[in-house]
């Protein structure tokens, strides 16, 4: 059986939706078990909550274009939601591995970042 374009892009959008679960399950764990780090500072707690609301918004926009609400907006919307969740997490991991302070989780939301922006570029139509 031949899969369709709409049927392809469905799947990689449902991947997507996915990736920036657990980029935003991966804020949310780090807030709530670390919050003297998370929440240290004004600046810092700005980007903890920042970067949680962009991968949530992610996890919406892509999720809402998975049962049908696939508009352009709704496609910019989700490329640039994705490119910035993908600038968070490499550039945050990037930032920790310099200061060698990286730990498993910095991995998982650099590979988050890097698999949402590649499956948002994946599944434009």
């Amino acid at each position: 059986m031949v899969e369709t374009d709409t049927g392809r892009a469905r799947g990689l959008l449902a991947l997507l939706t996915l990736a920036a679960a657990v980029g935003a399950a991966d804020v949310a764990w780090f807030a709530a078990t670390q919050p003297g780090v998370a929440l240290q500072n004004p600046s810092r707690a700005a980007g903890t909550l920042t970067g949680l609301a962009i991968w949530l918004a992610l996890t919406g926009t892509a999720g809402a274009r998975v049962v049908g609400v696939d508009d352009a907006r709704a496609k910019r919307a989700t490329l640039a939601l994705a490119a910035l969740a993908a600038l968070d997490g490499v550039g945050l991991a990037a930032i920790h591995v310099a200061v060698h302070a990286a730990g498993w989780e910095t991995y998982l939301g650099a590979g988050a970042g890097a698999a949402a922006l590649a499956l948002a570029v994946a599944a434009r139509k």
